[in-house]
């Protein structure tokens, strides 16, 4: 597993019973294999992997913390490019980057503790003027929804910031297992910051296109800045809008993606540009309908999608597929 799951489908599990089942994968990964062991292990299952101290064969649940690393090292800097600085807090936040985010992978590194959450804090505090920032874009948006996902990305951001701390410190988060505050924190900087700015991204082409489709955009746009906040309060312990925050999330960001394929293809010049939105646009759709599947049939034990595979396959279309195609994508077409 190269990357993992967005929390949407964290956030729509029955708590209780997958959090036994993720604890049990946990022990079961970090639990010593044998040398014949190892040579058994069936293709296409636990991955060959190092992390900090460990080497062995170990499966995507055990490989999270790197999706994280991979967000704030490679999504971040690809978003801030993308969108450009735009004011004086934008400018701040691009200069102060390489510290914060320096810190933000010390603190993944380091063993779970007050250290490790001590140093995470700097990372919180780039999120909180990245929030900053996205306020000052919500004032500067004229009411265009294309502008308010934009901002409403740079504010999330901020919420994972939050979790990424809560993560780092190892500290027990109301009734939850200790893997929820990291995959909370990997949907907030994936769902919650990277996807609105994409969605943002592809509006303003339909907006100049004059398409068609525009309400319908408004529409499915309007879901993927809700969504985020519903899946939040799915979190806090409104369990009975988990799922359905869930498809609303996923429904959302699959419509915009359907309609970059009808329509900002078609505006964009450049093989490679228009190769890397059209990979992003089908990963968002296979990636959500997948989170979809797991949102609605997860908690009535219906669901054919494990959770491993869950991370596996939804977590890698939607991270590699979907966010990092798409911001490189939009990149180039700046270039």
């Amino acid at each position: 597993m190269t990357t993992a799951a967005s929390r949407i489908f964290c956030a729509s599990r029955d708590r209780s019973a997958s959090a036994t089942r993720c604890q049990r994968n946990l022990v079961r990964t970090a639990a010593p294999r044998s040398a014949a062991a190892a040579g058994s292990a069936r293709p296409g299952r636990p991955l060959r992997l190092a992390f900090g101290e460990r080497h062995g064969w170990i499966t995507p649940l055990a490989a999270l913390p790197l999706v994280p690393a991979f967000a704030i090292l490679v999504c971040v800097p690809l978003a801030l490019r993308a969108v450009g600085p735009g004011d004086s807090t934008g400018r701040l936040l691009i200069a102060t980057y390489p510290i914060a985010a320096a810190a933000a992978i010390l603190a993944i590194v380091l063993p779970s503790g007050i250290p490790a959450a001590a140093i995470a804090l700097i990372w919180l505090a780039f999120t909180v003027l990245a929030a900053l920032h996205g306020l000052t874009r919500v004032f500067g948006s004229s009411g265009r929804i294309e502008e308010l996902c934009i901002a409403v990305g740079f504010m999330y951001l901020a919420v994972g910031g939050g979790w990424l701390v809560l993560w780092r410190s190892g500290l027990p988060v109301m009734d939850f297992g200790e893997h929820v505050p990291l995959l909370t924190a990997i949907h907030f900087h994936y769902a919650g910051f990277a996807s609105p700015i994409l969605v943002g991204f592809v509006g303003r082409e339909v907006r100049a296109a004059g398409s068609r489709f525009w309400p319908l955009y408004v529409g499915a746009a309007s879901l993927v800045i809700v969504g985020p906040a519903l899946v939040a309060l799915g979190i806090a312990g409104v369990r009975q809008i988990e799922a359905p925050a869930a498809a609303i999330l996923a429904s959302g960001t699959a419509v915009v993606a359907l309609i970059a394929v009808a329509t900002v293809l078609t505006r964009v010049r450049g093989m490679v540009a228009r190769g890397l939105l059209a990979v992003s646009s089908a990963a968002a759709i296979v990636a959500m309908t997948l989170a979809t599947l797991y949102a609605v049939g997860n908690p009535l034990e219906i669901s054919a999608i494990g959770l491993e595979d869950m991370v596996r396959w939804h977590g890698s279309f939607n991270a590699l597929g979907y966010v990092f195609c798409g911001l490189l994508g939009w990149n180039v077409r700046r270039m």
